[in-house]
C-alpha cells in the first residue's frame, strides 16, 4: 500500500520517463532529418512545426492514456480501490493544476495576436454589445497575415475575445480571416441570444458562441 507522497513521487518518475522519451524522439527526429537529402533537409522539422498543435494533442492523449493505464493497475491490484482513489485523487488534483496553468500561460502569450497593431473591431463588428440587458465587450484581434513561403497560406489568425463590463474573460475563439476573398470576409452576427462568425479556412458553415457565454466557454478559454 503506497502512501501518498509515494505516489507522488511515483508521479514525478513516470512524468520524468515521458519526458526523457520526448527528447530522444526529438533528438532521432533531428539525425534523421539532418541525413536527408539536400531537397528534403528540415522538410520533418518544418513540417512538425506546421502540425505542432496536432502533435501536441496527440502527446497530450498519450500521456493521459499512460496514467490511465498506470492507474487501473492499481485499481486492478489493490486490496481496497477505494482508499487508493482518495490518496490518488490529491495527485491527479495537483497536476491537473500545474498543467492547466501552463497552458494557460502559452495559450495567453503564444498566439501571436497583437491588438495595438492588428485590431478589427470596426472592421468585423467587434466592440461594445448588448445581450439581453447587459453589455459585454468583442475584442477582435489579428496577427498579421501568413504570407510565408513554407506552409504559408495567406490567411490571417484572429482571436475573437468576449469580456464582461468589468473586463473579465469569458470566452475565446480562434479563427482564419482570408480578406481577399469574394465576396470578403464576413464581420460577426449578433442575434438575439448569440454571436455568428465565419472562419474563412473552414466555410461550411458559421460558428456561434451562445450570449451569455457558459461555464465550458469559461474554460475553453483559458485552454491553449
Amino acid at each position: 500500500m503506497l502512501t501518498m507522497r509515494e505516489y507522488f513521487y511515483k508521479s514525478l518518475k513516470n512524468l520524468a520517463l515521458i519526458l526523457a522519451s520526448i527528447i530522444v524522439l526529438i533528438l532521432v527526429w533531428i539525425v534523421i532529418d539532418w541525413f536527408l537529402p539536400r531537397r528534403f533537409h528540415n522538410g520533418l522539422v518544418l513540417a512538425s512545426l506546421y502540425f505542432a498543435k496536432e502533435t501536441g494533442l496527440a502527446l497530450v492523449f498519450g500521456i493521459l492514456v499512460f496514467f490511465g493505464y498506470k492507474a487501473f493497475r492499481v485499481f486492478k491490484t489493490a486490496e481496497s480501490p477505494s482508499q487508493e482513489f482518495i490518496k490518488m485523487t490529491p495527485i491527479v488534483i495537483i497536476w491537473l493544476v500545474v498543467v492547466f496553468s501552463v497552458g494557460t500561460l502559452i495559450g495567453g502569450h503564444g498566439d501571436g495576436t497583437d491588438c495595438r497593431i492588428n485590431n478589427y473591431n470596426e472592421k468585423l463588428n467587434g466592440g461594445v454589445k448588448v445581450f439581453n440587458g447587459k453589455k459585454y465587450i468583442i475584442n477582435i484581434c489579428g496577427s498579421g497575415v501568413d504570407n510565408s513561403p513554407f506552409f504559408g497560406d495567406g490567411m490571417e489568425a484572429v482571436q475573437l475575445t468576449v469580456l464582461n463590463e468589468q473586463g473579465a474573460l469569458l470566452a475565446r475563439r480562434r479563427y482564419k480571416v482570408f480578406w481577399d476573398g469574394e465576396p470578403g470576409h464576413e464581420p460577426i452576427g449578433i442575434e438575439t441570444d448569440k454571436l455568428t462568425y465565419y472562419d474563412d479556412e473552414d466555410q461550411d458553415s458559421p460558428r456561434s458562441i451562445t450570449m451569455p457565454p457558459t461555464w465550458l466557454d469559461w474554460i475553453r478559454a483559458r485552454l491553449p
